[in-house]
């Protein structure tokens, strides 16, 4: 099977799309009292506005400036390093997305420890090490934020 495809006008237009969904969200996701201009709202409508221009001239650039690629989805295709590389990438996006919905249920220790051990077994670490001082250091953020600066993490 042949499909053209350009990644440029896909990732373009997903990111517009995205941006679009979560700037319209910053109102009920970031509550605020203050009155004045410059507010808790701010920066994340900055960053999502940032997010969307350049995400929609990627898409256009995609449209009018690149040769879209011919993919054949072939044997030698699925043996080949891009599709291997774009499975990897497949399993981290998805790695987040279990630790966001994590973090959501379980607050921040138990989705800590999922990505922590779900990281290092992605990239192959065997060292008992590496586990203890990526676990030390999340208790250690915990005990800064909660007893230290008096902050409830999730």
């Amino acid at each position: 099977m042949k499909v053209k495809i350009n990644a440029e006008i896909v990732a373009g237009l997903l990111f517009t799309i995205a941006a679009g969904i979560l700037f319209l969200m910053i109102p009920t996701e970031i509550n605020t009292l203050e009155t004045t201009e410059i507010n808790a709202q701010t920066v994340p409508k900055i960053a999502l506005g940032g997010l969307a221009i350049f995400s929609f001239l990627l898409f256009l650039q995609g449209l009018f400036l690149l040769p879209k690629k011919e993919i054949v989805f072939s044997q030698e295709f699925y043996a080949s390093r891009v599709f291997k590389d774009s499975i990897r990438s497949l399993i981290y996006i998805a790695i987040v997305i279990v630790y966001v919905v994590l973090f959501k249920l379980f607050g921040f220790i138990a989705s800590n420890i999922y990505l922590i051990f779900a990281v290092l077994m992605y990239y192959g670490a065997r060292k008992k090490s590496y586990y203890a001082i990526a676990l030390c250091i999340s208790a250690l953020v915990y005990f800064v934020f909660s007893v230290v600066l008096n902050i409830s993490l999730p």
